[in-house]
């Protein structure tokens, strides 16, 4: 269905809604050039902290977060050079209707039914069709890919390979060095990143249950029991991030940021080494040196940077010259050739 629809410079945008299981409807928006189609699609798939179309967070999740905008930014360029997409709000979120952060298994469900919905598309017909996936959208599209059908073409951003509990500690063990350092640290923590805060004085324990196989982390806290439920984890440790690469066949493009506080570069070569392994020997990787996570330049000061990662503030910080230049450049010569 299309409800709205927009002209902005060489590209144009419609407003369309996916209906999905339960009732929902999920809203986004179809991207394309101002020539006439048909044209090769990408879906785009977000991450943590990507509930929105445009790769930002929802405002129930951190109501300070800057609109980081990367979705937006790479749809346009890709509509620029030939090339469709389609980005979506999560179920409950932005415009989209249902029950919000219903766990992986739904979104995985979710993204599958939008992946078969796009490739039905008029618009696209006779033409390649790729999958995007950022951070945790990268684990997702592995899942969709192996349920719903592969992509013509993949693009893993910032993928995560290392197991669940392996990346809480990549995550909070510094947070934990930093509150250490200084009682004035350990109260700003506190003050302005709460999650963060309950999150490292939890991490032991949430390690350990995830060992024994309960769900419910607790902890004393001067005197106050904090709890931390993983339930939302389960999807995640019955699928492992490393076991999900193999089912990507298509042609791969890894990209990471050399200075990625959320997921190591390190995972991203581990992720090249397991796609050539299952027989996927179609794969580029490319690390985009002095960027983080989401491609953007951040602050040289040690502690600003931690900062802004626990405060999403980084969010707003300019995007690396490169991005999304390196990822439009391979989908224009896989999506377009020939």
């Amino acid at each position: 269905m299309v409800n709205r629809y927009m002209t902005e410079h060489s590209h144009q945008e419609e407003v369309r809604t996916v209906p999905v299981s339960a009732g929902a409807e999920l809203a986004g928006s179809f991207t394309h050039p101002l020539s006439s189609g048909p044209w090769p699609v990408v879906l785009l798939l977000g991450g943590t902290f990507g509930d929105l179309r445009d790769g930002d967070v929802d405002p129930r999740v951190s109501p300070n977060a800057p609109k980081r905008g990367m979705y937006a930014l790479l749809a346009r360029a890709l509509a620029d050079n030939g090339i469709a997409s389609y980005r979506f709000d999560r179920r409950g979120a932005g415009e989209s209707t249902g029950e919000f952060a219903l766990g992986r298994a739904q979104e995985v469900a979710d993204a599958g039914e939008v992946w078969q919905w796009v490739k039905a598309l008029p618009e696209v017909e006779g033409c390649l069709k790729a999958m995007l996936g950022h951070s945790a959208g990268s684990y997702v599209l592995c899942r969709v890919a192996d349920a719903f059908g592969q992509p013509d073409v993949a693009v893993l951003q910032g993928a995560l390979y290392r197991s669940i509990a392996a990346l809480l500690d990549y995550n909070l063990r510094p947070v934990i060095e930093y509150m250490a350092s200084s009682p004035d640290r350990k109260r700003w923590v506190a003050d302005h990143a709460p999650r963060y805060y309950r999150e490292a004085l939890l991490l032991e324990e949430t390690l350990a249950i995830m060992e024994n196989g309960t769900t419910v982390a607790r902890v004393d806290v001067e005197e106050s029991i904090i709890e931390r439920d993983i339930s939302g984890f389960l999807y995640d440790l019955e699928y492992p991030p490393e076991g999900q690469f193999r089912h990507l066949t298509a042609p791969t493009l890894i990209l990471h940021g050399g200075d990625d506080q959320n997921v190591p570069v390190v995972d991203a070569f581990e992720t090249f080494k397991t796609l050539r392994a299952a027989g996927n020997h179609d794969v580029e990787l490319r690390i985009i040196a002095g960027c983080n996570h989401s491609f953007q330049i951040d602050s040289s000061d040690p502690e600003q940077r931690i900062r802004e990662k626990m405060t999403a503030q980084n969010f707003g910080r300019p995007f690396h010259p490169l991005y999304p230049a390196l990822v439009v450049g391979y989908l224009a010569r896989r999506l377009l050739a020939g």
